[in-house]
């Protein structure tokens, strides 16, 4: 009897704890941030699917197109992104979800004065075999124009 009351609430535990799916891409998308600070271009690159696609202008369709293009990006040692995800949504059958948050990038302009650039991004990510999430498109709003950092 003692041995089902300790599995019983192990397992309630267990269950009580565990991640929800919005728990998870909440911190797929944390990681993905520390990924990019900590490997720029390769970091970034390594959350995309291979489907995925950000629509920019060109748009980039695929995971290579958007590593070649943030390869170039990040190649400015000038060039930061970072960001913060404050929330995330699950849809219905779990296998697809989104984040939402607030990005700052940091550039040099032609006259070498450091800018800042806010806004609000989205990113769709897609559940995967072994049940780890990629992103599969990503987007952003800029707050206004840059402005000098302070």
């Amino acid at each position: 009897m003692r041995r089902v009351v300790l599995c019983l609430f192990v397992l309630l535990s267990y269950y009580s704890f565990a991640a929800t799916p919005e728990d998870q891409i909440m911190q797929a998308d944390r990681d993905f941030n520390k990924a990019t600070q900590a490997k720029r271009a390769e970091g970034w690159n390594s959350y995309f699917a291979e489907n995925a696609a950000i629509p920019s202008t060109p748009p980039l369709a695929g995971k290579q197109a958007i590593g070649e293009h943030y390869r170039q990006v990040f190649a400015n040692a000038d060039f930061t992104l970072a960001w913060d995800p404050d929330k995330a949504e699950v849809f219905p059958g779990g296998q697809m979800g989104y984040t939402t948050g607030k990005y700052l990038a940091r550039f040099k302009d032609k006259e070498g004065n450091i800018m800042e650039q806010s806004g609000h991004y989205i990113t769709v990510w897609k559940k995967q075999q072994g049940g780890s999430w990629k992103i599969v498109a990503d987007t952003g709003s800029e707050d206004g124009p840059p402005r000098a950092a302070q």
